[in-house]
């Protein structure tokens, strides 16, 4: 998928959700934008390459909430939040898997890592096995079907 199908989508998304009222403090698009020196600086913290649409991605729309995805941001605003190193340096000490969406069991969506760089299709991590599963070709696939729930 590119950017401008996938811009299609979440603009429809948006559009759909602008009647309805959420909760206080609570937004569905976060918007949590990574700049590209904090991307760098991510990378080398994990010696990883990340794919370019994931950080395209960050740099347009950022983490946090996504509809029905919570993305880890690049960089917490608050220290004491969850975010992409701090998430990653705890859980993946081996530096085989990347992150970027908890599901809420335990387990994650990211990407496996080869030789310092990380696929381009998103995989589902098992927290129980560790076992890693493919779940989409690419991460905007990946978003539009988890967090826009496009075709669904």
């Amino acid at each position: 998928m590119e950017f401008e199908e996938f811009e299609v989508h979440l603009s429809a998304a948006r559009a759909k959700r602008a009647g309805l009222s959420s909760p206080e403090g609570f937004d569905v698009f976060e918007s949590r934008v990574a700049s590209e020196a904090e991307l760098l600086e991510v990378e080398e913290s994990l010696r990883v390459q990340l794919p370019s649409e994931y950080r395209e991605f960050m740099k347009r729309h950022g983490g946090g909430m996504f509809l029905f995805l919570d993305l880890l941001p690049v960089v917490a605003p608050d220290a004491q939040e969850d975010d992409l190193r701090r998430v990653n340096v705890a859980e993946f000490k081996d530096g085989s898997f990347v992150a970027v969406a908890p599901v809420g069991t335990g387990d994650w969506w990211g990407f496996a890592v080869h030789e310092g760089r990380c696929a381009n299709q998103v995989d589902f991590w098992d927290h129980e096995d560790g076992q890693v599963q493919f779940a989409a070709t690419g991460f905007l696939e990946f978003l539009a079907r988890e967090g826009l729930r496009v075709g669904r």
